[in-house]
Formats: C-alpha cells, structure tokens, sequence
C-alpha cells in the first residue's frame, strides 16, 4: 500500500502563485516544493534529530563494511586489495561525475524545481552509460600501466556499481525533508545485501571478483529501494535553463571533488606504481581503518549541517554559534579515537586482520595523527556549500591537493613510512590557512575555532601517551589481546577524567544533545 506524504504543508501555500527567486518569478507548474526559514531553537532540534538517524543509519552500514573487512582480510591477499585500490584510482571518478554536485545543488535550493530534478536525473542516469563504455575502452590501458591483465576485466565491471546509482534526486528529495530514518532504513538494507555478497564470493574463490560483485548488487538495491521511498519520477528530459542553474552551484562542487579526489588517491596511484601492489595494500588498509572515525563522524554531522547553515541565510551570528559548538562537539569524539588508534596499533592490527599485516602498524600510528587537522578541515565544506562560494571551495582545493602530492612524492623516498610523514607534516602545516579562508566567510576568525578545540587536543594527546606507555611500564607485551583491553580502558579513564577536569563544558553539551521530533516544514506542490 502506498503512503502518503507526511510534510508539512507551508499555509501560504495556497497564495503562492508564482514564487519569486533572486528577482526572477517561477511559474507555479515548475515548482516543486520549497522551504522556508525556522527559529534557531526548532532548527536545532532538526539538526539533532537528523544526526541521530543519519548516524544510525551510518554505524550500521559502516559496522556491516568493517566486519566483512574482518572476514575478508583472511579470505583474500594483500594484493587483491591493492588490485582493487588500483582501479578505484579510475573507477573512482565515476562516483563524481554520476553526482556531479547535483545532490547538494538540489538540497540548496530555496525552491527546487520539477525541471531542474528532471535535468538531474538525466544527466546522472547517461553519465552513468557513458562511464561504463569509457572504462570499458581504457580497461586495457589500465592493465597495462599496472602490469596486470586481470584488469582488463574488472575496470569495467567495478564501473558498474556506478552506472546502477540513479537515486540521486530521490536522496535530494529525501534529505531536504529530513527523512532521515527512511534513509537509514535504506542504506543498512542495501549495505546488508553488497557486503554479504563479497564475503560469500571470496568463500566462493572469486579472488578480486569478489570485491566488485558486492558493491554492484548493493547500488541496485539502494536505487530500488529509493525509488521506492520517494514517489517522484521524472517527466521531462534536460533543459538548458536548468543546466545552467545546477551548474552555478554544481560546477564548483564537481571541480572541488576532481581536485579532491585527485589528492585522495594521488598516493594510491603513485605506490601501486612504484612500490607494487602488496604495499599499496598495507597502506590502503591503514588509510582506511584511519579514516573510519572520521567518516563515520563528520560525514553523518556534514550530511545535516549543511541544510541547517544555509537554512540561517546571512545571520552571521547564528552561523559562527553553530559551527563553533558543531565543530567543539565532533572534535571531543573524534580526536581521542584517532589518538588512541595510534596509540594501540600494535596490538590491534594483528587482532583484527592477523600477523601478516605487521607492516600495517607503524603506517597507522602515523596516519592517524595526521588524521587531527582533518577533523577540522572535514567541517570546512560546510561553510563553502552553504555560502554558495563553491568556486571558492574549489580554488582552495586544487592548493590543498598540488601541496599533497609535492609531499607524497618527496615521501616515496623513504618508502611508505615516508609518504605517511609527508601526509602528517603538510596536513598539520596547511589547515590553519585553509580554515581562516573557510572560516572568512561567516565572519569567524579561524584562530577562534582552533582556541575553541586546543584543550581537546591537548587532553586527546596526553591520553595517548598514558595509552602508549602503560605496557612499558608494566612490562607486558602490547600485541596480547588483554592488554588491548586494558589500554582501551585505560584511555577512556584518563580522557574522561580529564575532560570532566578541564572541559566539563564539552561534557555537558554532550549530555543535552537528544534527537528532536520536530520536521521542517515543508511546502509540497500539490
């Protein structure tokens, strides 16, 4: 049985023959819906009640990808991993272009239009078939450059959980109105379904196979699923005008995430390279552990935050208010992890993916300490995506990623101790400017936000060197499973205590944070 749409309607609803946007009248039949502006106490409940649901939704599909990584890490080699981590290096752009921006240009929109919603499906949709057949071509190129004819094939198979994505306007449409349980419904589903099917294609003996098999099947039950969440379906094909409306917000954001990406994956390309595939798999696994926290933090937090700033429109008061207590908040839970995977490395790599990833452990200790100014740096698209300076996002990125890469390569040197140092130095150097631009944009001085979160830092160190020094004072072997324990105990202890001691403030902000009932309103053309 079908729903029906919950939304609240707008009461003005009834008056709004034409909506009028930056000077320019939208004819009635080409709206869609829009949303208006809420006081700060309501839009702070929204903003809570969104995050709890998109972080459940989140943690349950990251728990699901980390525990098949368990299995999968003593299932497959090294090297099928590094075999995967040199096609994403390709494969990966797809993810770029299907979205293209488009999503986030669909939740800014004040009033969204059935138009620019259809020119968005559409262009995701054949970008999706274009990809496809461009993989296919380069496929060979690809096997090639890394010397491996097994990716003569599976380039263009791992572009197929790309080209079965065509839900993009659905999750726009679902995002805008806050549905984020229906979300998380969603994405634990279909997280169930993908990483169940890799796990069970490398008991099987598909080898590699096996990690392109999962996400396939996984995008195509996202997409139904969508689908069936949303009853929006399109009518039109692309439209010039509507091109050229996304591309004012999207084409910034296509850009940032080229440049982005580029510096994301720099490393990958450069060590499958030069190193081989092998190491290419210890770092990828470190790199991706190290990223865990942070993605399952800033990610669930930035998916709200950026429709609540843009919701404040030029309030520059309201806008510095919530993201300093956003950023104070998210930094007290995600800096101490990072501190204390380090801090723990040594035990807990070969607890979770064996001994032979010894050489994982000293990658990991690095990497996550370079994960700090990222917790920060993380936040800073906020603030670009709601102010609209997406060209500005985008110019700030393309510095970020050609200083990556210069460290990278001087890094390769040293092997891969030394690109992980390089990554260290150049992020601790860089983020102080990049978030003085960012922060620019309120009105926020960047050093005010870095004060607002030093104690944090400075508590999450001191930590990690009770954590790091326990064993060596008791003159127990880090790699045994108990002393694990203890050290995770212990961290929480002395984190704890001293946060209590110091930034009780923090504490009690962590304690009111409770998800609220209320939804935007929203008002929906009938």
């Amino acid at each position: 049985m079908r729903r029906r749409r919950t939304a609240e309607v707008d009461p003005t609803a009834q008056q709004d023959s034409a909506l009028v946007v930056e000077g320019a009248p939208v004819p009635d039949a080409d709206v869609y819906e829009s949303v208006r502006d809420s006081a700060e106490s309501s839009l702070t409940g929204k903003v809570v009640g969104g995050a709890a649901w998109s972080a459940i939704g989140r943690t349950s599909s990251q728990a699901l990808q980390f525990l098949a990584g368990l299995a999968l890490a003593r299932l497959l080699l090294p090297a099928d991993f590094g075999l995967l981590a040199s096609v994403y290096v390709v494969t990966g752009f797809a993810v770029l272009f299907f979205d293209m921006g488009l999503n986030a240009a669909l939740v800014h929109a004040r009033v969204l239009r059935r138009s620019d919603m259809d020119t968005a499906f559409w262009l995701n949709a054949l970008g999706g078939i274009v990809f496809v057949g461009i993989l296919a071509a380069v496929g060979p190129l690809v096997a090639e450059f890394y010397s491996d004819d097994r990716l003569r094939y599976i380039t263009p198979l791992a572009g197929l959980s790309f080209a079965f994505a065509l839900g993009t306007v659905h999750s726009a449409l679902l995002t805008r109105r806050l549905k984020f349980k229906r979300l998380a419904v969603i994405e634990t589903a279909a997280a169930v379904v993908g990483n169940s099917t890799t796990v069970v294609g490398a008991l099987a003996g598909w080898g590699p196979l096996a990690l392109v098999a999962g996400p396939a099947l996984q995008s195509i039950v996202l997409t139904t699923l969508m689908w069936i969440a949303s009853p929006w379906r399109p009518r039109g094909f692309i439209r010039r005008a509507s091109v050229r409306r996304l591309w004012s917000f999207s084409g910034g954001m296509l850009g940032f995430s080229l440049v982005n990406y580029a510096g994301r994956n720099s490393d990958n390309l450069l060590i499958g390279r030069i190193l081989g595939a092998a190491p290419l798999g210890y770092y990828n696994r470190a790199y991706n552990l190290m990223l865990l926290p942070l993605q399952q933090i800033s990610q669930v937090v930035g998916r709200v935050m950026f429709p609540a700033l843009a919701s404040m429109g030029d309030d520059r008061a309201r806008l510095q208010r919530a993201y300093r207590r956003t950023v104070t908040v998210m930094t007290a839970v995600t800096m101490p992890v990072l501190v204390g995977m380090s801090a723990v490395a040594d035990g807990l790599v070969p607890l979770l993916w064996g001994d032979q990833w010894g050489a994982t452990i000293p990658l990991l200790q690095v990497l996550c300490l370079a994960g700090l100014p990222q917790c920060l740096s993380s936040t800073e698209g906020w603030l670009y995506q709601s102010q609209g300076r997406t060209k500005l996002m985008f110019l700030m990125g393309g510095i970020s990623t050609a200083i990556g890469v210069a460290a990278i390569v001087i890094g390769l040197h040293w092997g891969l101790l030394g690109v992980t140092i390089g990554i260290l130095t150049t992020a601790w150097a860089y983020q102080p400017i990049a978030l003085r631009v960012a922060c620019g944009l309120i009105g926020l001085r960047g050093s005010r936000v870095i004060l607002d979160i030093l104690p944090t830092v400075v508590i999450a160190l001191v930590m990690g060197g009770a954590v790091y020094g326990a064993p060596v004072l008791l003159g127990v072997p880090r790699t045994e499973p108990l002393v694990l324990c203890g050290q995770i105990l212990l961290g929480v202890l002395v984190y704890g205590a001293l946060m209590f001691v110091f930034r009780r403030d923090v504490l009690r902000e962590l304690a009111t944070l409770r998800p609220g009932r209320r939804r935007a309103g929203v008002q929906v053309a009938r």
